[in-house]
């Protein structure tokens, strides 16, 4: 397949995936529809085709609103908030000791200074989730305020937990001033629902009857209001292509395209379910890479390296790192390829050099449209992959399981 042919068939996936589709939360309808898309184009290609389902719920919301004085107050609703009305006395709080020291029964609790500072785990999350931020959860569900108002520096919501029940929203740090200087009744309103919903990881496998497999990956979910272009339609994109290019006679070896559905939900259920589903015998995965915010325009494409106990093939790290348009990058932990790493299984990550720029900016808001996405980079990605697995040799990679 010719590149002119793939950047005809990219621009058609991307545009189709963040303009079509757009926003794509994990157990929403949006996100069956990336779900259905894959499975297809997968099985068109002659892949076998699993849909991995497991429960989570479907976030709906639509505002919020918190009026003071008479005056209405900028405000968003937390992540995975319950809805409410309600109107009270509120409470200023600043630390852990005044929170523990606090009366809120029946009371608006506003949060600010060091309980804001960064957003707080969820309770489920498994891989990170500090002893402070757990005991800033337990003391507000034991102290059970009617509703929670976090003051922020940041825009973006401190709790972002389904587990989480006590409504919550969030205004920023100048609009929050008029809250931390006086006192008084707050009238809040949270326009939001959660409802009972499933989801899937969609994987496609070639040579399914191999014992040792190499694994692709990247999510197909985005956060709320996001189009989710760099994040992460790129790498769903770049499997879909790489599902055209690579045959059963190419390779010696299973090879897995794993699109996991939930890296930016709070509990992550679709990693969780394959880690419990197919990382039990993690020797049979020579190989994990994953691709995660590929194609910034003006910014390098990146690679990374993470070995655990078993080591790379020397001859498999070469190859990319002479590769002139790919830039070595440290290390980092933010994306799916840590499911693989924790189980000491070799890791490869792919992402763009300034996207780290962008995160709090761009990534994960309505910024992220295609426009931000250079074609050729991402195609110059599929072609590398492609000669990546096509090259890998199992008997080498597997002396050393």
């Amino acid at each position: 397949m010719q590149n002119k042919e793939l950047l005809k068939e990219l621009d058609e996936i991307l545009k189709y995936i963040s303009m079509e589709i757009g926003e794509r939360l994990t157990g929403s309808a949006n996100n069956k529809k990336i779900e259905a898309y894959a499975e297809n184009y997968f099985k068109n290609q002659g892949f076998e085709v699993e849909s991995q389902r497991f429960s989570c719920l479907d976030f709906k919301t639509a505002d919020a609103e918190l009026t003071f004085k008479g005056e209405t107050i900028s405000v968003k609703p937390s992540y995975y908030t319950t809805g409410c009305s309600v109107t009270g006395d509120y409470v200023k709080i600043e630390t852990l000791a005044e929170l523990k020291r606090s009366s809120l029964t029946e009371k608006i609790a506003v949060l600010y200074g060091e309980l804001t500072e960064e957003q707080i785990m969820p309770k489920s999350f498994p891989f990170y989730n500090p002893e402070r931020h757990q005991e800033i959860v337990r003391v507000l569900e034991e102290k059970n305020p009617a509703a929670i108002v976090t003051v922020v520096e940041k825009d973006e919501s401190i709790f972002e937990d389904g587990d989480f029940v006590i409504p919550s929203m969030y205004v920023t740090k100048i609009d929050g001033e008029k809250l931390l200087e006086n006192n008084g009744e707050l009238k809040l309103v949270i326009n939001a629902a959660r409802e009972d919903s499933d989801g899937a990881n969609v994987i496609a496998r070639l040579n399914p009857e191999k014992r040792h497999k190499v694994v692709l990956t990247a999510h197909m979910d985005t956060k709320s209001g996001t189009p989710g272009a760099l994040d992460n339609s790129t790498g769903i994109a770049i499997l879909l292509l790489l599902s055209q290019l690579i045959k059963p006679a190419d390779i010696d070896f299973c090879l897995e395209l794993l699109l996991l559905n939930g890296e930016d939900y709070y509990s992550i259920p679709g990693q969780r379910k394959y880690m419990d589903t197919y990382l039990k015998a993690p020797q049979d995965i020579l190989l994990a890479i994953n691709c995660d915010g590929v194609g910034l325009k003006n910014s390098p494409t990146t690679v990374t390296f993470i070995e655990g106990e078993r080591e790379l093939e020397n001859r498999l790290k070469d190859r990319l790192l002479d590769n002139s348009d790919l830039e070595f990058i440290e290390p980092w932990v933010q994306g799916d390829h840590m499911i693989f790493a924790m189980e000491n299984i070799p890791v490869i990550a792919f992402t763009s050099k300034g996207i780290f720029q962008l995160l709090e900016t761009v990534i994960h808001t309505e910024k992220d449209t295609i426009e931000l996405i250079d074609l050729d980079k991402v195609i110059k990605t599929v072609r590398i992959l492609e000669e990546l697995v096509k090259k890998f040799e199992p008997e080498i990679s597997s002396k050393s399981l």
